[in-house]
């Protein structure tokens, strides 16, 4: 039962492709590529003091996402795919909270900046890693010709982050929680992140992550 859960969630995010429109193919690494409740999340409205979850619920929720499409049981901020993933997770659930947002024939549109910001969530540099994966090409594009990108949004409303402890170990925080099912109650997944400070959009920034 809970596979048939986790599999219909994951399932919502790979969403019908792109309108047909002529758009290029992401920019090669040289060039730009970019417990509290979800509604709480307010992208660039992140007081320094705001609390670690609160701030980081839609990183957390897109990488636990992407780990279990691709039945990862570890996040690194250099596994290239995975972040890519992730961020795609991250800006298709949250993106369009972000004041530099817009839509475009349904699709959601985001500048680069907006996309480097969110990626500082969960990488140093987004542009050190590989290019956008073949994979996620139907879902997010960039498009050279207003240097932004386009996203054919999911929707997993039926899932949040749920905060079991935390704790400070030396400058960074370990989080342990769970993705919870919100009909039933019913935890998902377990993990367990480790959280380092930073001077980003959110805070902080994932530097490890496992499943448990």
């Amino acid at each position: 039962m809970k596979k048939l859960l986790l599999t219909a969630m994951i399932a919502a995010l790979l969403v019908m492709p792109l309108a047909g429109v002529a758009l290029a193919q992401t920019p090669e690494a040289s060039a730009p590529a970019g417990t509290a409740q979800e509604p709480a999340f307010d992208p660039g409205c992140v007081p320094a003091e705001t609390d670690a979850l609160a701030s980081m619920t839609p990183a957390l929720h897109a990488v636990v996402l992407a780990m279990l499409h691709q039945e990862q049981d570890r996040f690194s901020p250099d596994n290239g795919e995975l972040v890519w993933e992730s961020l795609y997770n991250m800006l298709s659930l949250y993106g369009q909270l972000d004041e530099r947002s817009s839509y475009v024939n349904g699709d959601l549109v985001l500048p680069v900046e907006t996309v480097l910001d969110f990626s500082s969530a969960l990488t140093p540099s987004l542009e050190d890693l590989v290019a956008l994966p073949d994979d996620l090409s139907d879902r997010m594009v960039y498009a050279s010709e207003i240097d932004s990108y386009r996203l054919a949004c999911g929707d997993d409303g039926l899932a949040q982050i749920r905060l079991e402890s935390s704790r400070s170990q030396d400058r960074s925080l370990e989080l342990t929680g769970d993705l919870v099912y919100l009909v039933d109650g019913t935890s998902l997944a377990r993990f367990q992140a480790t959280l380092q400070p930073g001077d980003n959009l959110f805070g902080y920034a994932i530097t490890a992550l496992e499943l448990l």
